[in-house]
């Protein structure tokens, strides 16, 4: 098992890389999984509704509702969400 298996993140560690812009976990496209499986996500269904917590500045939400698609994202960052709106209008 790896070290950080069990490791939690505070939420002032998660601010903090965000002020730091240390968020190599943010992708510049849609996730390859996401595109590859949204049919069985899907299932036929149109204007679904999606959470995705902790959702800095996704490009998956974006995707998904121009798709026609409800999206709901939490963030605790202002800035993820800032960037978000700012990369998207």
């Amino acid at each position: 098992m790896s070290a950080q298996a069990d490791r939690v993140m505070d939420l002032s560690e998660w601010e903090g890389r965000w002020q730091e812009g240390r968020i190599g976990f943010h992708q510049l496209h849609v996730h390859k999984m996401l595109e590859s499986n949204i049919d069985k996500i899907l299932c036929g269904r149109k204007g679904i509704r999606v959470f995705f917590p902790l959702c800095g500045k996704a490009v998956d939400m974006k995707w998904l509702a121009d798709m026609g698609h409800s999206v709901v994202g939490v963030e605790i960052s202002e800035k993820g969400i800032k960037e978000f709106f700012e990369d998207h209008i």
